[in-house]
């Protein structure tokens, strides 16, 4: 029998993703400093962008 996948403890959901791209873009000085600190979180610029998890 294979082992159960365990889920990934720090997965964010499509919706975290959505807030925190938002926040790191408001927050950054450029869009290099923004670039950088979205790489840093695992995110992309793309994240920013898709609509809220229920619809508009």
């Amino acid at each position: 029998m294979a082992p159960r996948p365990v889920p990934d403890p720090f997965a964010l959901s499509r919706e975290q993703r959505r807030r925190g791209a938002r926040v790191v873009a408001s927050a950054a000085d450029d869009a290099g400093d923004c670039a950088t600190l979205l790489a840093i979180l695992g995110l992309n610029p793309a994240d920013g962008l898709t609509a809220p998890e229920g619809g508009l």
